[in-house]
């Protein structure tokens, strides 16, 4: 697949989104016997990241192996209890962009050692999503 850029530092973003859907935090693992772990959300987490590869797969037909930058938008629907304007209560931030780029290896990278950029977002909404844009290419530090 090839990728179009503008020239200069400006690349195109390619962007994709899954509305409806409660984000699910790739968090600590469990030891289920006989040296064997596992995700404690191991079958919803399967689920999450197969739901986020389909989507990514209407966008990319081949995995890249260029440097990667992504963003991450994350919507958590606010209880209608709490007092906060920022959800600074679970589910963390880090788990829930692991549990993203590990959904999407093999679809938009092939390995997410190739992310070289995270910029991520956890905002209150009136529905729960996850919406993702993706940099292809070569990147500077500032």
């Amino acid at each position: 697949m090839s990728y179009s850029r503008r020239k200069g530092k400006h690349r195109d973003l390619i962007s994709f989104a899954l509305e409806g859907v409660k984000p699910i935090p790739q968090g600590s693992m469990r030891h289920i016997g006989n040296g064997r772990m596992i995700h404690n959300r191991a079958e919803d987490l399967a689920v999450y990241r197969a739901a986020l590869a389909l989507v990514a797969k209407q966008k990319f037909k081949t995995p890249t192996d260029e440097p990667v930058a992504i963003t991450i938008d994350f919507g958590l629907v606010k209880p209608k209890t709490s007092k906060r304007t920022n959800p600074t209560v679970p589910p963390d931030l880090d788990k829930l962009i692991r549990a993203v780029l590990d959904g999407l290896t093999g679809v938009v990278y092939q390995d997410d050692a190739q992310v070289v950029k995270v910029t991520a977002y956890k905002v209150y909404s009136s529905s729960y999503f996850v919406r993702v844009g993706v940099e292809i290419g070569s990147f500077e530090a500032l």
